[in-house]
C-alpha cells in the first residue's frame, strides 16, 4: 500500500491581532455563564481576537447545508468542523463547541470568546441565524456544555 500524501489547503488568512487568556480565567468565565465543561479545559492558554476580527474569519467557519445527513452529519458535526477549522487555520482555540437547546430542541453550535464576553455562532448555513453573531439565549439558543 502506498503512503498517503497530505497537502494543506491554500487559504488567504486575513490579518488580525491575537490575545491570550490562561485556562483558569477562561474556565471561570465559562462557568459563570452556567455551562459545564465535561472534558475540563483542554489547553493551558487560550487565544482569541476582537469581535471585529472574528467577523473577518467567520465566512470560513460556515458550511453549506447540503452536507447535512440525519445522524451522519448533523448539528454536532457542523459545530465540530467549524471548531477544528478555526483551531487549525487561525490558531484561535476560544471557538468552542457547545451543546444545549436550540430552536428545534437539543442542538450543537459554537460559541466564541472575544475579550469582552461571548457570542454564539451557527455553522450550518441552512439556519436563519447563520452568518451572524448572536447572544446567549437569543433565537432559542441556550448552551449547556462546552468543549474548549
Amino acid at each position: 500500500m502506498s503512503r498517503v500524501k497530505t497537502q494543506s489547503p491554500i487559504i488567504h488568512t486575513p490579518s488580525f491581532k491575537t490575545f491570550a487568556i490562561n485556562a483558569v480565567t477562561m474556565r471561570r468565565k465559562v462557568l459563570e455563564l452556567g455551562l459545564t465543561l465535561p472534558m475540563g479545559m483542554l489547553d493551558s492558554w487560550y487565544y482569541y481576537t476582537s469581535l471585529e476580527s472574528w467577523g473577518k474569519l467567520m465566512w470560513d467557519l460556515t458550511f453549506n447545508s447540503n452536507l447535512y445527513k440525519k445522524d451522519r452529519f448533523d448539528c454536532d458535526n457542523y459545530a465540530l468542523k467549524a471548531m477544528n477549522v478555526c483551531h487549525e487555520r487561525y490558531g484561535l482555540n476560544t471557538f468552542a463547541y457547545v451543546s444545549g437547546e436550540g430552536p428545534t430542541g437539543q442542538h450543537a453550535f459554537n460559541m466564541v470568546y472575544h475579550g469582552d464576553g461571548f457570542k454564539l455562532w451557527e455553522a450550518n448555513d441552512g439556519f436563519p441565524v447563520s452568518g451572524t453573531f448572536f447572544d446567549i439565549g437569543e433565537h432559542g439558543y441556550v448552551p449547556k456544555k462546552a468543549l474548549l
